[in-house]
């Protein structure tokens, strides 16, 4: 594992909104989770959400496409238990990284999921997250469909601007990010699967979710209010 320096990293997370812990998992154990991931999605098993257009401002979601298998909590828990091992002991990490009391996530359907971005066109429209602490793991390498983050940033000294950054998986690696409070995305793929852990958590005291926001995110329900 390479050197690890905290305060890079919360220097990172807290200015940058962002920051990339590298080798949490080592390369051998991310190839043979996403074999594993990929025998699931080919049997047919796992949930292809497909829709677009149907957020709304009410789910903090700007209504673009979807295009996507996704693991829910029970499904992980399931098939690949060795990854809410993960959720749990990435827990330490999580708090100390972004300085908040961090807790995982009460909403056993969204706390733990695998979003798995098929080649050509795989995608997760623009949209705002609830909790408060977004953190993803990384189980392949890619070189296109970046996570694309859209920062507002202000300085007395010039007029308010948006800061465009592109985040590429790399296998083994975690993100955190404060993924409600920055726009993002993921850029459609064209030739390449990308497979990533969606690790939820927590704020102590700040759990809201609004109750549409599941019925949205897998089944592609518009929200009603």
């Amino acid at each position: 594992m390479p050197p690890f320096h905290l305060e890079k990293h919360i220097r990172e997370y807290h200015y940058d909104y962002a920051t990339m812990v590298d080798g949490i998992m080592c390369r051998s154990q991310c190839v043979e989770l996403a074999a594993r991931i990929d025998r699931l999605t080919h049997s047919g098993q796992i949930k292809l959400v497909d829709h677009e257009g149907k957020g709304t401002e009410a789910v903090s979601d700007a209504g673009g496409r979807y295009l996507h298998h996704i693991f829910e909590g029970d499904d992980v828990r399931r098939y690949l238990p060795e990854l809410a091992t993960v959720y749990h002991a990435m827990l330490p990490l999580v708090a100390a990284v972004t300085s908040q009391d961090a807790v995982l996530s009460p909403y056993p359907r969204s706390d733990i999921n695998i979003k798995v971005y098929p080649p050509g066109g795989g995608t997760l429209g623009e949209h705002y997250d609830t909790n408060g602490i977004t953190v993803l793991l990384f189980l392949t390498d890619n070189r296109e469909a970046p996570l694309r983050m859209q920062i507002s940033r202000a300085h007395p000294s010039c007029e308010p601007w948006v800061e465009r950054r592109d985040i590429y998986g790399r296998a083994g690696s975690l993100l955190l990010m404060k993924g409600r409070e920055i726009l993002h995305d993921c850029e459609p793929t064209i030739v390449e699967q990308k497979i990533s852990v969606v690790l939820n958590y927590y704020v102590r005291g700040d759990t809201w979710r609004h109750q549409s926001f599941d019925d949205f995110v897998y089944d592609g329900l518009a929200p009603t209010a």
